[in-house]
């Protein structure tokens, strides 16, 4: 961001510092030469100064002998390397090294954007000030744009030189802050106001205090063009926790069955693959695109300064999330992170809750979060759970995710492991004393490419760091996974795979113990030709396993085994109704990430899965399953404006049953519902739940599986408590969205003229 600033000031030192001291003639586009200032400096043309094609575009230029500097006066435009700079008036002092610019100071490269009201900037010291900013900054392309110093200039021309003719970009006009009366509700920024009375419009916006209130319109009517288009998230929708959501150790599982496509052979997940979505973007809620403000900005070499900024995700005006500094620093580490330092920061929610951060912030690393979560069955109950930004190593990502066991610390005692000298798989967890590394667990991750389109994931799930525990409590898992070619498939996808110590959900059997499994998968997800409305899609996997798990009914071990299995998946989805989406985006996104479209869809399931043993046994079944959807309204009313109701079943036909339990068919016959609705405001009410009706099962009737949450959804952030009777795991979660978009945004900030009358009701 400083190196920003710091070329549109070069870009002006370099546009005047050789101008002549003759008057330029109005509206003329002058490039600098080296050689006479008094007989070139007038003179309109194109050559280059310093190596670089440069224009200057001004109402009026001329030389302050007295003063010794160099003016340029009245629509001001500057361009060099892809950056265009835009200012009321520019003047550079040739003994000082003093560049200043004024009035309605605009700057844009590539997606960066900056304005303000003043810049000053001594090319000596390469120290400067600005005054009342506001700018948009993408972290996507910022060592791109922001990247000056090896910058080649693109001739306009077939000359090799700018082409004085050629036409301006647009810069867009100044963005200025809405106003609020005063006494308007402290909505939607309320106290983020507090304190920031110093935060006021820039020059080149109307001027406040000349205006009249003739009546007091809603602060949010005052906020008409966004300036923003084409707003997408890198966050999918989820308005309900599916069923899976803890499936971090499914043996084999790869992303394409993560994003709902298979889930081979546990039968209760059909409709979890079917409903289930990906919850926010999982590269650790990295945030892309920022937009700031700041009374004042102090730059150096190395860092800028500000006594208060503030800063938001959110494309929209009022911003829901805002993160304020005071006494901020901003440096760029070797790697390229720019972390914010700052004497206090705190989160500012809809402007009603403020909640204290960390003082050290990475703006554009992936982002640090905190969750409250429970495990009564591996972790005794309520833990916090802290995922560190990721760091690069040899070549890939590491991602780190320590855990504080909070009833453990409270209570002192673990119900969660068995003696410690009994590793048995008949062994019973008992209740015993912990030692100082029961106290703290942690979920690693890390993903390294591997050749041009391979990838090798690694994961360690660990309840514990005690070194008597660590051995036998810690689950890994190792994939290594490439696209392979094979005749008449096409382009398939090749996995091999190895875990240690998982457990699989299975309906309800519950959580099933595999200790070790190595081998390899092969599989495919095809989206099939349309007929008329009807999509289609198909996924197989063929995989061959060596397997050592529990025998069903026992806590026998198999002993290690082969297993060779095929599945196949073919999902129909019939839509019957679509509605629109709003267009309009401060109520299409008043509450979601994405607009959501009112719809009723159909769709339906056959599942064929065989598998086969070392010891000559095996399994084999066939599923048929229907699921209807229906979602109504928009999330965008104050009152129950949103509703989604799934109603499904599915019924099994089993030839032959597995002799394991963890891929035992069972529940052979579901019954499915899931329900979301908007109760007020942000306020959502979310459940899912499947059932066994299968009459000769002894588990008829029975719940199997189901999860409740209660989640506060916002278009910026989303605060969400959930549990699961069955898995005995929940907890709350915090999120918060990255959005990309086109356009400058308007300041988020409001401002209340001081000449307004005040109001005394």
């Amino acid at each position: 961001m400083a190196d920003c600033f710091r070329f549109a000031c070069l870009l002006v030192l370099a546009g005047i510092g050789s101008l002549g001291y003759g008057p330029a003639s109005s509206t003329e586009i002058l490039t600098p030469v080296h050689g006479s200032h008094a007989r070139d400096g007038a003179r309109a043309g194109s050559a280059t100064w310093n190596d670089l094609n440069l224009t200057i575009h001004a109402d009026r230029q001329y030389a302050d002998l007295q003063q010794d500097q160099v003016v340029a006066e009245g629509n001001v435009r500057l361009h060099l390397a892809g950056g265009d700079l835009a200012a009321e008036r520019v003047t550079y002092g040739r003994g000082t090294g003093l560049l200043t610019a004024s009035g309605a100071v605009r700057f844009q490269r590539g997606s960066q954007y900056l304005q303000a009201s003043s810049l000053r900037y001594n090319l000596e010291t390469q120290k400067g000030e600005l005054r009342d900013v506001y700018g948009v900054i993408n972290f996507d392309h910022h060592t791109t744009d922001l990247n000056f110093s090896g910058s080649q200039v693109q001739p306009v021309s077939e000359a090799g030189t700018v082409d004085p003719g050629a036409p301006w970009a647009e810069l867009p006009p100044m963005a200025c802050p809405p106003l609020r009366p005063p006494g308007a509700p402290n909505r939607p920024v309320g106290r983020a106001t507090t304190g920031q009375p110093s935060l006021v419009p820039p020059l080149g916006c109307p001027n406040p205090d000349g205006h009249t209130r003739h009546q007091d319109p809603p602060w949010s009517s005052l906020v008409e063009d966004q300036r923003v288009q084409g707003i997408t998230s890198n966050t999918v929708l989820q308005l309900e926790y599916r069923l899976g959501f803890e499936g971090r150790f499914r043996p084999g599982e790869t992303e394409e069955e993560e994003e709902g496509y298979a889930n081979d052979p546990v039968i209760p997940a059909a409709f979890t693959n079917l409903e289930w979505r990906p919850e926010l973007n999982q590269e650790r809620g990295k945030i892309s695109r920022w937009r700031f403000q700041a009374k004042s900005l102090f730059l150096t070499p190395e860092t800028w300064t500000s006594p208060l900024v503030v800063l938001t995700n959110d494309p929209l005006t009022p911003a829901q999330l805002i993160l304020e500094g005071r006494d901020t620093q901003v440096r760029e580490q070797p790697d390229g992170t720019l972390i914010l330092t700052s004497a206090t920061n705190r989160g500012l929610l809809d402007g009603k809750l403020s909640v204290p951060l960390l003082r050290r912030i990475a703006l554009n690393g992936d982002g640090s979060s905190w969750a409250f979560l429970s495990d009564e069955n591996r972790r005794d109950g309520f833990y916090v759970e802290h995922t560190l930004s990721s760091r690069s190593l040899l070549g890939g990502e590491l991602t780190l995710r320590p855990q504080l066991m909070l009833d453990r610390a409270v209570t002192g005692k673990t119900n969660a492991y068995p003696p410690v000298h009994d590793d048995s798989p008949e062994a019973e967890p008992t209740r015993q004393g912990i030692s100082v590394g029961d106290l703290f667990g942690a979920d690693v991750g890390y993903i390294r490419p591997v050749g041009p389109r391979g990838e090798l994931r690694l994961r360690a799930d660990l309840s514990t760091v005690s070194p008597r525990r660590l051995a036998s409590q810690t689950r890994a898992e190792a994939s290594l996974l490439h696209p392979l070619t094979v005749p008449l498939l096409g382009e398939t996808r090749a996995t091999l795979n190895a875990a240690y110590r998982f457990r699989v959900w299975n309906g309800s059997l519950g959580e099933q113990d595999v200790y070790t499994a190595f081998g390899g998968f092969l599989e495919k997800d095809v989206q099939l030709p349309p007929w008329g409305s009807l999509r289609n899609r198909l996924f197989w996997r063929l995989g061959l396993q060596n397997i050592n798990t529990t025998v069903f009914d026992t806590k026998d071990l198999s002993g290690k085994t082969w297993r060779a299995s095929g599945y196949a998946r073919l999902t129909s989805t019939l839509p019957i109704w679509q509605g629109e989406i709003l267009e309009d985006p401060t109520q299409a996104l008043r509450h979601v990430p994405l607009p959501i479209r009112p719809e009723v869809s159909l769709t339906t399931f056959l599942i064929a899965h065989s598998s086969s043993y070392g010891d000559h046994s095996g399994q084999r079944y066939y599923t048929l399953g229907v699921l209807s959807d229906v979602a109504v309204g928009h999330f965008s009313r104050p009152y129950l404006d949103y509703t989604k109701l799934s109603i499904g079943s599915s019924v099994s036909i089993v030839e032959q049953r597995s002799r394991f339990s963890f891929d035992r068919a069972v529940d052979l016959g579901l019954f499915h519902v899931s329900w979301t609705q908007q109760l007020a405001g942000p306020l959502l009410l979310s459940t899912s739940m499947s059932y066994n009706i299968d009459r000769r099962s002894e588990k008829y009737g029975n719940r199997i599986d189901s999860i409740f949450e209660l989640k506060w959804q916002r278009r910026a952030y989303g605060l969400g408590l959930f549990y699961s009777p069955e898995r005995k795991l929940g907890g709350l979660q915090i999120s918060i969205n990255g959005f990309d978009w086109r356009g400058t945004g308007t300041p988020f900030i409001p401002y209340t003229p001081s000449s307004w009358p005040q109001d005394d009701r």
